[in-house]
């Protein structure tokens, strides 16, 4: 064993690329398949034309999903901890593969709840996966490498929508499915073939091991404490991360799903409403690329203190827009933000509870983020319809926001007892 190690850090000395960088690359194309279930939107018109379904009934389809992904992630999780990633990668490229595919032969609306549901089953490749398994590779860089990891799922709308779009236009929406499918399944079936657990299974060691290996203080040995789930989820510091995840995941999904409409109804022409929401997205990479940087020099705590915080005053600043010039404001500033907050809660539940069961532990928090998604979606819709506008939902978001930046400047590592 003490040879092995030996060798393990002779490869990281002398080599000057470390695989953990192909491992978030991966982690990053692996994401990015998470946009096509984004792009049901585009769907709608095609959709509503052959069944003359309403659009709030096709939207209960997206609603179904997040429904699906709540349940299956904590479970997908403890079947990666069991058998290993890449064999769970390889299972969901096939789930999400299949699942999109057969949305192309359907007929009722329930053929639809049936086929989301499996490929549902498969979306922890494009989650919960990437944010665990990256973290076992990283202890120096770690929150550029979850900046990486996460941009993935930010850059999934961009291509995803007008993809979607081009296919249906050129091929009909269900050949459109069909590819969909089929290009689901390869990319995440290639980046399968290249997933490595644990930088140990190749003869190499974490990056930044060596550095963390010449200290000794109690800081150091706590955080190296590999809980299992049921300790996990018995500390207070999980509480405060479920809270803060479900809270930042709650007004997320309020503006993706009802920024659009608000835009239009506050003097912004259709088409540039649609491209704030792209840009969102676009803006977002930046952040979370950047927002990773950060973390490493600041810490995780204090920049998602600094992320939400900012994002709360944002969201204020949401109810003052009137016209295009102050909306593109609007979704630069918050765009920026959203996206350098995302690194940091994964990375924080990687720092507090180790690798050993991260990837269902991160699972459970998934979920969680899962349900304050769904508020979100819900909360909007349901505020415009009473009030007729959204300036109290967004006031919310802001408060959601605000109380998450709260928590976060109480959360501390947990006491780890033995016994």
């Amino acid at each position: 064993m003490a040879k092995n190690s030996k060798l393990s850090n002779h490869k990281i000395k002398k080599h000057k690329f470390f695989y953990g960088w192909i491992i978030a690359i991966c982690c990053f194309f692996g994401g990015q398949t998470y946009g096509f279930f984004f792009s049901l939107g585009v769907f709608f018109i095609p959709l509503q034309k052959e069944f003359g379904w309403g659009a709030g009934l096709i939207s209960t389809i997206h609603s179904f999903h997040l429904a699906v992904l709540v349940v299956s992630l904590p479970l997908l999780g403890r079947l990666a901890d069991t058998y290993g990633t890449s064999r769970m990668f390889g299972i969901s490229a096939a789930l999400m593969g299949a699942g999109f595919f057969l949305c192309g032969i359907s007929y009722k609306l329930w053929h639809f709840y049936l086929f989301y549901l499996i490929a549902s089953l498969g979306v922890g490749a494009t989650t919960t996966l990437p944010t665990s398994i990256v973290q076992k590779w990283f202890i120096k860089k770690k929150g550029l490498a979850l900046g990486i990891t996460s941009s993935g799922i930010g850059a999934g709308p961009l291509i995803a929508a007008p993809v979607s779009e081009l296919l249906i236009s050129s091929y009909g929406w269900r050949n459109a499915y069909f590819i969909i499918g089929v290009s689901v399944f390869l990319v995440l079936a290639i980046v399968s073939l290249a997933m490595v657990d644990r930088p140990e299974d190749i003869g190499l060691e974490p990056l930044g091991k060596n550095e963390t290996d010449n200290l000794s203080n109690k800081k150091t040995i706590e955080k190296n404490r590999q809980w299992t789930t049921g300790e996990a989820m018995k500390t207070k510091a999980f509480l405060i991360l479920g809270s803060i995840w479900l809270l930042c995941a709650l007004p997320i999904h309020l503006i993706m799903i009802h920024i659009v409409p608000f835009a239009i109804n506050s003097g912004v022409p259709k088409n540039s409403a649609a491209a704030g929401l792209g840009l969102i997205g676009g803006i977002s990479i930046v952040g979370r690329l950047s927002g990773g940087v950060f973390s490493d020099y600041l810490g995780l705590k204090k920049s998602l203190i600094i992320a939400t915080f900012i994002s709360a005053f944002v969201m204020i600043g949401l109810t003052f827009v009137k016209g295009s010039y102050t909306f593109f404001a609007f979704v630069l500033i918050y765009g920026y933000f959203y996206g350098a907050r995302v690194p940091q809660i994964p990375g924080l539940i990687g720092n507090y509870f180790g690798n050993r069961h991260l990837n269902e532990i991160m699972g459970i928090f998934w979920a969680i983020a899962g349900i304050g998604a769904i508020i979100g979606a819900l909360t909007g819709g349901i505020v415009f319809d009473i009030t007729g506008s959204y300036l109290v939902a967004f006031l919310f978001a802001a408060g959601s926001f605000g109380t998450a930046g709260i928590l976060s400047i109480f959360l501390k590592a947990p006491d780890y007892i033995d016994g």
